[in-house]
């Protein structure tokens, strides 16, 4: 490959020969990755010619042939008859943009919806996977946070998301949270926004994938600051920036990218950082720009429940929906639609609400008060409203006794709401001494 390029490095000599006029300033002739390599020049017969020839004599010296049934032609502002006589002489087919490369698609224009859809496919194999149809809630917030959002990560790592993709892959993983599908549904118990929150703010800590996009974009800007020795820096600093200060560029007649990427100063200022201050930096923390980005949120007074709980996930997880109060009981379930019967499937006696499930009714109360006996904890059973003030005030400590209680309150909000679910669907149910 070396002789390759100091072959083509003799084409600048060359007063036949036309750089392709975005690749002029810096005399790009070729650029190679892998097995592959792209060729650049202006579109005329002759400069193509002698690229071509180029090739060809460093295909004749070591041995290396290309695979004509790979090879195609890109014209961008070309003549219809140049376009066919370039592609007689070299006997090439015509390529059309956009088109995948590495996995990557590659447009002149702003990239579609339909671009992206290699992106939700991959993602929508993940969720209608076998085991992903019986993984629990917090099975499924797991897989979000693990498997999805890596994938489209390392996308937005290459790529800013248009603001509809990013729409799609939350919606997505909505659906899929609240159903373990991706059949469109109403069923969200809790906003996407606040699930996004950070667990001590009442949220789950799931990314916002848009500030998460929005700071790696930050990142190329810091990029371009900091002229880094990369060849695309170099080229949006000679093309774009010239001499001039990065915050100065005008990008009214740059492509969408390189747009998004210069306008990405309005976030940094956002953030209270200015040009100088960006180009001073070391180095450049995606996800503290993207922390800055969502700023700072009030937190809760019950956050140790869910944040330094040693139950099992799914027992967090309800804990953390019944602490919202967003749990279906009828009561609750009767603010979306009609409902004949709210009568609490347990005792048949009072309506169903969370209040009168846990604590109140006298099953709860009674498998509550003997886990408060177990942990030495000498009083009764109270409302859940009262419950939670208690947990509030004593609950909250780092203590042994403090983890244990919060550990036996997921639990058995966990299993009673399980033994609702029981009678309620199944028609089963166990003695409190079993539970």
């Amino acid at each position: 490959m070396e002789y390759l390029n100091r072959r083509m490095k003799t084409l600048r000599r060359q007063p036949d020969f036309n750089f392709h006029p975005k690749c002029e300033k810096l005399n790009v002739t070729h650029l190679g990755f892998a097995d592959d390599l792209l060729f650049f020049c202006r579109g005329d017969p002759i400069s193509v010619r002698m690229i071509y020839e180029c090739f060809q004599e460093f295909s004749k010296s070591s041995g290396l042939a290309a695979n004509t049934e790979k090879i195609s032609i890109y014209f961008g502002g070309v003549c219809r008859e140049d376009q066919e006589d370039i592609m007689q002489s070299l006997g090439f087919t015509k390529g059309e943009l956009p088109f995948r490369y590495l996995g990557i698609p590659l447009s002149d224009k702003k990239t579609s919806v339909v671009q992206f859809k290699p992106l939700m496919d991959r993602m929508l194999s993940k969720i209608t996977s076998c085991t992903a149809k019986f993984l629990s809630y917090a099975g499924r917030v797991q897989l979000i946070k693990s498997v999805l959002f890596s994938i489209q990560i390392f996308w937005s790592q290459v790529f800013v998301l248009p603001k509809k993709v990013v729409q799609l892959i939350e919606s997505l993983c909505r659906r899929f949270l609240w159903t373990g599908g991706t059949e469109i549904s109403k069923k969200a118990l809790i906003a996407w926004d606040r699930l996004c929150h950070p667990k001590s703010a009442g949220g789950l800590g799931l990314l916002d994938i848009y500030a998460w996009n929005m700071a790696a974009i930050c990142k190329h800007l810091w990029n371009v600051c900091g002229k880094k020795e990369r060849l695309w820096i170099k080229w949006v600093r000679a093309y774009y920036i010239k001499h001039g200060r990065v915050w100065d560029a005008r990008v009214d007649r740059a492509s969408w990218v390189v747009r998004k990427i210069l306008n990405a100063k309005e976030v940094f200022e956002q953030a209270g950082c200015n040009e100088m201050q960006v180009t001073q930096m070391i180095t450049f923390s995606t996800k503290g720009m993207y922390c800055k980005i969502r700023g700072e949120f009030q937190k809760v007074i019950w956050k140790r429940l869910i944040c330094n709980n040693l139950g099992a996930p799914r027992w967090v997880f309800i804990l953390y929906i019944a602490i919202h109060e967003r749990l279906l009981t009828k009561d609750r379930f009767a603010k979306w639609k009609h409902v004949d019967d709210l009568k609490c499937p347990m005792c048949n006696n009072e309506d169903e609400s969370i209040n009168h499930l846990f604590f109140q009714y006298c099953y709860s109360a009674t498998v509550w008060d003997r886990i408060l006996g177990w942990q030495d904890i000498n009083r009764k059973s109270m409302g859940w409203h009262d419950e939670m003030r208690w947990v509030v005030r004593y609950g909250q400590e780092k203590s042994d006794t403090a983890s244990m209680y919060r550990l036996t309150l997921a639990g058995c909000l966990y299993c009673i709401w399980q033994e609702r679910n029981m009678k309620l669907f199944q028609h089963k149910r166990r003695t409190s001494e079993i539970l």
